[in-house]
């Protein structure tokens, strides 16, 4: 065991915390690549948040996005699983049913006042990003409070 800040920590803590640090370090590189790739391009009079959602990628980073995506992401997830515990695993199944209710009562709400021009069409990555955020918010909340 080690000391963490007055407090020691097993293997298993230890571990949890790495994967979680790696995977935001992950997400915090692909942020950046993907900031740097498209602001580099943009001309004065740009959107600037249109271009970051919409605007073209070289095709050598986008294939590096998704092997980081879809295969690195999901081995650091399946590691993460095996190591945590039972409080963060109920956490962690909290914030995934909160994103999930998000996505299932959200999405067709919002689908349906589209299609009566109440309000403007789904932006899939805005909601994906909402999903995200609920998530992490409930799963923050059930595993420090």
């Amino acid at each position: 065991m080690i000391e963490w800040r007055g407090t020691q920590k097993s293997t298993s803590e230890r571990a949890n915390r790495r994967l979680i640090l790696t995977s935001g370090a992950l997400g915090g590189v692909m942020g950046l690549a993907l900031a740097v790739a498209t602001l580099g391009g943009h001309r004065k009079g740009d959107d600037l948040v249109d271009l970051m959602l919409t605007g073209p990628l070289p095709v050598w980073l986008v294939l590096v996005l998704v092997f980081a995506w879809g295969v690195l992401l999901p081995i650091i997830s399946w590691r993460w699983h095996r190591v945590v515990d039972e409080h963060e695993r109920e956490a962690y199944r909290d914030g995934a049913v909160a994103g999930h209710y998000l996505m299932s009562i959200g999405a067709p709400v919002w689908w349906l006042l589209a299609r009566a021009d109440l309000v403007r069409p789904i932006d899939p990555v805005a909601f994906f990003a909402a999903f995200i955020v609920v998530s992490g918010v409930v799963w923050s909340w059930r595993k420090y409070r």
